[in-house]
């Protein structure tokens, strides 16, 4: 009975790895499309950010209130979009003012997202996109590539040739990382006038 289990369980892996693979090469060839101007922001010209995340602890979403609230300071308006691995938002998230969440019942086969608020955070003019995640989700992926922000920022990835700066942690690969990180280059970055 164990066996059996386990080889299902097996299956059940290759089948999703391969809709993931599927999934990717559909992407690619949406956003080769894809034509957005690519313009380097910095935290004193850009006026409007999207974010990208999916909060896994409260640590880590602690770090990011702080970052957003430190974006309000500097006058920079927001959007947010996070993504849950599992079927439902957990409840202390519901309350979240100026975010959107979608979860694994907001994707089809492929694990793209179906729901229209991802339409209108893709289309949205942002000026930056940063992408806040620790881990490689698919959705997220997804919002990020598709998106018609001129400067998006990312953690350091292999093979994301969609963003325009990257930020290595490896040293130190936590979400408050990053963020302290990032403040430091796009406050010290000087936009081209």
């Amino acid at each position: 009975m164990r066996t059996i289990n386990f080889i299902d369980a097996q299956n059940t892996v290759i089948f999703e790895s391969l809709r993931l693979k599927i999934a990717r090469v559909i992407l690619r060839r949406k956003a080769a499309k894809m034509k957005r101007q690519k313009i380097l922001f910095d935290f004193a010209s850009a006026k409007y950010v999207g974010v990208l995340c999916a909060p896994q602890d409260e640590a880590s979403t602690g770090h990011l209130k702080i970052f957003l609230h430190y974006l309000s300071q500097k006058g920079i308006k927001y959007s947010v979009f996070g993504y849950f691995d599992g079927k439902k938002i957990p409840e202390n998230f519901l309350y979240w003012t100026g975010m959107d969440f979608m979860t694994r019942q907001d994707l089809n086969f492929f694990f793209v997202p179906k729901s229209p608020m991802v339409d209108k955070f893709i289309s949205e003019p942002f000026d930056m996109l940063i992408n806040c995640n620790l881990a490689d989700y698919f959705p997220i992926e997804y919002l990020s590539q598709l998106s018609m922000a001129k400067c998006k920022v990312s953690i350091m990835r292999e093979d994301e040739s969609c963003y325009d700066l990257m930020i290595d942690i490896q040293k130190n690969p936590t979400i408050e990382y990053f963020l302290k990180n990032l403040e430091v280059y796009l406050s010290n970055l000087r936009h081209p006038q």
